[in-house]
């Protein structure tokens, strides 16, 4: 009986590793979300600032629908950090405000939630041709 050293040792199979040609940054997207009436404006950076204007006015007027009456005067900026999916439906991720914004409208953080679940379906942001899910914050200021 004939044996071999190398009929014991293990075959292993050499794997290939691809190299990217490009660092990509996945902080930055090539293109912004666009609410629906913002599309056809030609120029991307004035589609950008029309997607944030009107997603402003549509949470606004649902704020404005409502009427708030403050103990203290109030004059305080919301971050309200929104999530567009690659479908385009936004979500809230969260609401900053402070302990005082908290007292005094304390109904403030539901209303701006249900602002935003009625926000039309946007375009997506794209990275490299492809849809991205996008993170920004949109800021609210509040005086009276």
């Amino acid at each position: 009986m004939f044996l071999s050293c190398s009929y014991f040792e293990k075959h292993y199979k050499k794997e290939t590793i691809q190299v990217v040609d490009t660092i990509v940054d996945f902080n930055s997207i090539d293109s912004f979300p666009l609410f629906p009436a913002c599309e056809s404006i030609p120029s991307e950076e004035k589609q950008k600032i029309c997607s944030q204007i009107k997603l402003s006015e549509h949470i606004y007027a649902s704020l404005r629908a409502h009427q708030f009456i403050t103990e203290n005067s109030v004059n305080d900026t919301i971050l309200v950090k929104l999530e567009v999916a690659k479908s385009g439906v936004v979500s809230l991720v969260n609401i900053q405000s402070s302990t005082l914004i908290q007292q005094e409208i304390p109904k403030l953080d539901s209303l701006i939630t249900d602002g935003i679940t009625k926000l039309p379906k946007l375009k997506p942001g794209i990275k490299r041709g492809m849809p991205v899910k996008t993170a920004f914050t949109l800021p609210i200021i509040l005086k009276n």
